[in-house]
């Protein structure tokens, strides 16, 4: 058998080494509020760079199946993310959410279906991780999908 052989215990080894490493290059991805920095090659963040809705989402998806996993430290980077798509992200006066926001904290112009989409995943994986505020961003996020792009 081996690593590229599915259902093989190498290749579920090699998955979980895989993820494992992936989890832990993507641990700074948090701006203080919670929205995602774009990562450099080594993983540092790049703080010049806007900070987008839809990857804020993924980092709350991807750390919520870490979570999952039961891999220390995830479901707290999960809920970092979160807090950032249920406050620093949203659109206080008009709903939703912004596509992002630049470098020095303003929001990015229009807003868009694909990311709203994926906050709908991040906040239904961090709901099944038990990650604190998933439910209420999963509720305001399908009724905002309703509202704006149903």
């Amino acid at each position: 058998m081996g690593k590229y052989s599915l259902d093989s215990d190498d290749n579920r080894r090699y998955l979980k080494e895989s993820a494992l490493k992936l989890l832990d290059f993507g641990r700074a991805f948090p701006s203080p509020y919670g929205s995602s920095y774009y990562l450099s090659d080594d993983g540092t963040p790049m703080k010049d760079r806007p900070r987008e809705t839809w990857i804020t989402s993924r980092m709350a998806h991807v750390y919520a199946i870490g979570a999952m996993m039961g891999v220390a430290g995830c479901k707290d980077l999960s809920a970092q993310a979160l807090r950032g798509l249920l406050y620093e992200l949203k659109d206080k006066e008009h709903g939703g959410r912004y596509s992002g926001l630049t470098a020095s904290g303003d929001p990015l112009p229009g807003k868009a279906c694909y990311a709203h989409a994926f906050v709908i995943l991040a906040a239904t994986s961090a709901l099944l991780a038990g990650v604190e505020g998933a439910k209420e961003l999963l509720d305001e996020s399908l009724a905002e999908f309703d509202r704006y792009f149903w």
